[in-house]
């Protein structure tokens, strides 16, 4: 007859090798043609608790500004993702031209905002 420690040891040693056999197990990934995989370890930075992507295809969206129909390519999504280290769930919402109009509004914006700072400046007496 056994004691309940050896009967304990005996329970935990059967759960370690039962786990230790579900580790093994891993599932099979059917990655599509033209599909980018993703690395795991540059996507740590994303505090989520959905499943993080294995692979990166090809996005068809349209374009919020101008209505056109653009591709935004898995390429493009595993450098915004991995290397920009832009958060999980954002997408491309303008095609390339508008977002270049969009930067530059905003370039004159900061020169206009500048100037005016600099022309206030001037203007104000100082004690």
């Amino acid at each position: 007859m056994k004691s309940n420690k050896q009967r304990r040891l005996e329970i935990k040693a059967k759960r370690l090798k039962k786990s230790m056999n579900q580790l093994k197990v891993t599932p099979t990934i059917i990655i599509p043609k033209g599909a980018v995989l993703a690395n795991p370890l540059q996507l740590v930075h994303n505090h989520t608790y959905s499943l993080l992507p294995h692979y990166y295809v090809d996005y068809p969206f349209t374009c919020r500004d101008c209505g056109a129909e653009a591709v935004w390519t898995a390429e493009r999504q595993r450098w915004w993702y991995e290397v920009v280290k832009a958060h999980i769930h954002s997408t491309a919402v303008r095609c390339a031209s508008c977002r270049h109009k969009l930067r530059e509004q905003k370039r004159l914006q900061q020169a206009h905002m500048q100037a005016m700072a600099e022309k206030h400046k001037a203007s104000t007496p100082s004690c």
